[in-house]
């Protein structure tokens, strides 16, 4: 009996150990497979700079820099100096240089500089990493364009405030990324970001007569579902408020957050203000193009609870 006894117990022990090893394989695996996931996300969200050994992947392309026309646009050819292409930096927007009947803008010539400064350091050789869509209306080439040393020039120029963010779904590879690091030189009101016209403005504040480039804060009043577009009506003074449009094919960029949730409250919207006749309308293509305001709390789920929501401080 005792023998039996002793057997069940050496029986019992075995398939317990036997089951928890299991599970403890299973469970590293698992931890093995998340960090995995993370990592990568992190990866790709690391725009600022990469190894010199990531770009002999293949879809880098190695190019020679032959012209820089502005902050965000240079003339590329190949090693052996043939198929000349204009190339569009994707991601950002910088001031034009005084061109044709287009007057210069204040930092235009100084971003052209510094990016002629960085591509001859990187002895005119430049890697460029294509998106999604690989031209322009204006069949530009679009690319991200890294250095010999893996600088993101789009994220230096960023950085430095000479720069402003520029969405064109799908290019959105390092969108959020270069959204985090304009967001830090607007905080330290580097170039840019020290001029009167890019500083952020209540909608309270706004002249009838401004126009383009805008940081704008106001509450919003209405959420509009229309057969071609979402649009946001923000609360102002005016019988004619700025209504802030969401096109239905960039609404996936938007998933992150219910637009219904931002009524009665204060969001801070960043795009060209455009005016037609007496209709003031921006036009917005990703989340990044919306910032709450400190204050700003949403109910979210059913059950009453709040959070903010996923939409950054800009303040």
């Amino acid at each position: 009996m005792v023998e039996n006894k002793s057997l069940n117990v050496s029986l019992f022990y075995c398939i317990a150990k036997t089951r928890l090893n299991s599970y403890i394989k299973k469970a590293l695996l698992m931890s093995a497979f998340f960090m995995s996931v993370s990592f990568g996300t992190a990866y790709a969200k690391n725009c600022s700079s990469f190894e010199k050994n990531h770009f002999k992947n293949n879809h880098f392309e190695s190019a020679l820099v032959k012209w820089v026309y502005d902050g965000d646009t240079i003339l590329v050819t190949n090693k052996n100096g043939e198929q000349k292409r204009k190339i569009r930096i994707i991601g950002i927007d910088t001031p034009e240089v005084k061109h044709h009947k287009q007057k210069a803008q204040l930092y235009g010539a100084k971003a052209k500089e510094e990016l002629r400064v960085l591509i001859k350091q990187s002895n005119y050789q430049v890697f460029l990493e294509y998106d999604k869509e690989k031209q322009d209306r204006y069949k530009r080439d679009l690319a991200h364009v890294f250095l010999t040393d893996g600088t993101n020039i789009a994220e230096w120029l960023l950085r430095q405030g000479y720069a402003k963010t520029l969405v064109y779904p799908p290019n959105v590879k390092y969108i959020e990324c270069y959204k985090k690091t304009e967001r830090k030189a607007q905080q330290q009101k580097k170039r840019l970001w020290s001029l009167k016209g890019n500083q952020i403005v209540k909608a309270s504040e706004l002249k009838s007569r401004k126009k383009g480039y805008i940081r704008l804060k106001a509450k919003v009043n209405r959420v509009i579902k229309q057969k071609k577009s979402v649009v946001l009506t923000l609360e102002s003074h005016s019988k004619k408020p700025i209504k802030v449009r969401i096109r239905n094919k960039y609404l996936p960029y938007f998933k992150e957050i219910n637009l219904n949730e931002l009524v009665s409250h204060e969001i801070i919207v960043s795009g060209v203000l455009k005016k037609k006749k007496r209709n003031r309308t921006i036009d917005i293509k990703h989340l990044i193009q919306l910032d709450r305001s400190r204050s700003t709390t949403i109910k979210s789920n059913k059950r009453g609870k709040k959070i903010l929501p996923k939409i950054q401080w800009s303040e």
